[in-house]
């Protein structure tokens, strides 16, 4: 093991690579202050009846007290939730269904807020509208952000040694590129791609960044925080991963380097700097 506490072979495979490819949101920046504000706003489409239900269940979830936990999923056509194949109600009684082509995971605190106002009366245009408004926020002045220590040097260090960087994320691109300009990450990129629909394109978009840089799949690796989205899409092409699994705390056997928050990827491209740089490999 290393100093970042994973693998010494992870950071090996890392070391190997010629372009890393970020996610954004949960990714580059520790910042949680936001998810109450998007709370917030998805109770404004509600009765202070339902909302107070909301406030709660929000609370029983994120803490695990709850049907909807990470690691499931909830389906909102049939307002059930679906924990590997088993469907359940809100309150727990198990039911028997498949689920429809409406079926959201929840992997991160986003997809807990979404389905919880879905549940408690928000139409899906007012769960949007609350998603945008708190983009809005995060990149005005009243939203403070800290740059991650040490991960822009990082990265200007591997692309000071031919490394290439990509950018992928899923949010829309002029609150995104207000947050990097907030998080030092301005031109840390060589192509940035925005409303990038990961879910449905990750394969489409890594396929096209080989190409356009020319670099095989192994020699890639995908860094983000949601598995479905940037990791299982690349480890199926044989890229490397580093998976940041601040929630689910699950153990992945086909990911390369997986740390439990955004900080220590920084880490691990420091030790992977080390290893590229002349005279150690």
């Amino acid at each position: 093991m290393t100093g970042v506490g994973v693998p010494a072979a992870g950071l090996e495979r890392l070391a190997g690579c010629r372009l890393f490819i970020f996610d954004l949101d949960g990714t580059v920046y520790e910042e949680t202050d936001h998810f109450r504000f998007y709370e917030e706003q998805i109770a404004r489409a509600l009765t202070p009846e339902r909302a107070q239900a909301f406030a709660a269940d929000v609370e029983a979830a994120l803490s695990g007290r709850h049907t909807l936990t990470y690691g499931s999923s909830y389906d909102a056509e049939q307002d059930l939730i679906f924990k590997g194949e088993r469907a359940y109600t809100w309150t727990g009684e198990p039911v028997s269904a498949s689920p429809s082509a409406h079926l959201a995971h929840m992997d991160d605190p986003w997809g807990i807020y979404m389905a919880a106002g879905l549940h408690h009366g928000a139409k899906p245009d007012q769960v949007e509208a609350a998603f945008l408004a708190t983009r809005a926020h995060m990149e005005s002045p009243e939203f403070q952000m800290r740059p991650l220590p040490g991960l822009r040097a990082a990265i200007d260090g591997l692309r000071a040694l031919g490394r290439r960087f990509a950018l992928a994320t899923n949010s829309p691109e002029p609150d995104s590129r207000k947050i990097l300009a907030k998080l030092d990450l301005t031109g840390a990129f060589d192509v940035e791609v925005f409303n990038a629909r990961k879910q449905h394109l990750a394969r489409e978009h890594f396929t096209r960044f080989q190409e356009q840089f020319q670099v095989p799949f192994e020699q890639m690796v995908s860094i983000g925080d949601h598995y479905r989205n940037e990791i299982a899409p690349a480890a199926a092409l044989g890229m490397a991963t580093v998976y940041i699994d601040r929630y689910l705390r699950q153990p992945r056997p086909d990911v390369t380097v997986q740390v439990a928050r955004p900080a220590d990827v920084a880490k691990v491209l420091r030790h992977v700097t080390d290893l590229c740089s002349p005279g150690r490999r």
